[in-house]
């Protein structure tokens, strides 16, 4: 698993975390993985992680519109990561960012074989819509998958009922995901893909892409960051709004 994050403050990276990240995800190469198998180990690997990264993790805010968010992986002078996209959701219809105007929107990259980071962030998107109570329909997650070869609408579908229904699942072409990744930053590659296999693995990014009401990227929440420091950034931005 790869992991691109953004800091400030020169908050060190937590190594060590994101090395036990990638030997889990490298030893797993079969399936996908529904929620209801995952309580367990998603428990422990939060307890894990979580120790790991506590007192490291930050989130990158931009400061005024225009303004690139430091850090992020290979961001040229001048870019401003985040901006509107089209991909597919599960029913085939084309879905744009700038439709959700007014919404703050979570968005994440993975992909449903992913035995740890994914299905640890879309209970994260669940218990956040839990604790948003009645305003939750201000926040909209957005899990994106960068497998489509093996994340049919259908098995997309499935997955993010399995979390919420309320999750909006999306994907596209390998050319329209990498264009979508690359604008925010989210990189991704195919680990022991060979012409017809079905078993390989994806490293990629594991940051949650906070858009606001404006449709801009605002901050990067970096995986492993406690629900409660999580809702305290979004409940600050639904406050900022009215």
């Amino acid at each position: 698993m790869r992991r691109t994050q953004s800091t400030v403050n020169d908050v060190p990276k937590p190594a060590a975390a994101e090395r036990l990240a990638r030997r889990i995800e490298r030893r797993r190469h079969h399936g996908g993985i529904a929620a209801r198998g995952w309580r367990g180990l998603v428990s422990t690997n939060l307890l894990i992680c979580g120790a790991a990264l506590l007192g490291a993790l930050t989130s990158a805010t931009a400061l005024a519109h225009g303004t690139p968010i430091p850090g992020m992986s290979q961001q040229k002078k001048g870019n401003v990561l985040g901006g509107d996209f089209e991909l597919l959701d599960t029913d085939g219809r084309v879905f744009k960012l700038s439709s959700q105007r007014g919404k703050i929107v979570l968005i994440y990259f993975g992909y449903t074989g992913c035995p740890d980071a994914c299905p640890t962030d879309m209970l994260l998107f669940q218990e956040v819509l839990s604790r948003l109570g009645n305003r939750k329909d201000l926040v909209q997650p957005i899990f994106i998958s960068v497998d489509p070869a093996r994340d049919t609408p259908t098995v997309l579908a499935a997955y993010v009922r399995n979390f919420s229904p309320a999750i909006l699942a999306l994907t596209g072409s390998a050319q329209q995901l990498r264009a979508v990744g690359n604008t925010y930053g989210s990189h991704f590659s195919y680990v022991g893909r060979t012409p017809g296999s079905t078993t390989y693995t994806v490293d990629h990014s594991v940051n949650i892409y906070v858009i606001n009401g404006e449709g801009r990227l605002v901050s990067v929440i970096p995986f492993g960051t406690p629900v409660k420091e999580v809702m305290r950034r979004i409940e600050a931005m639904l406050d900022k709004t009215g």
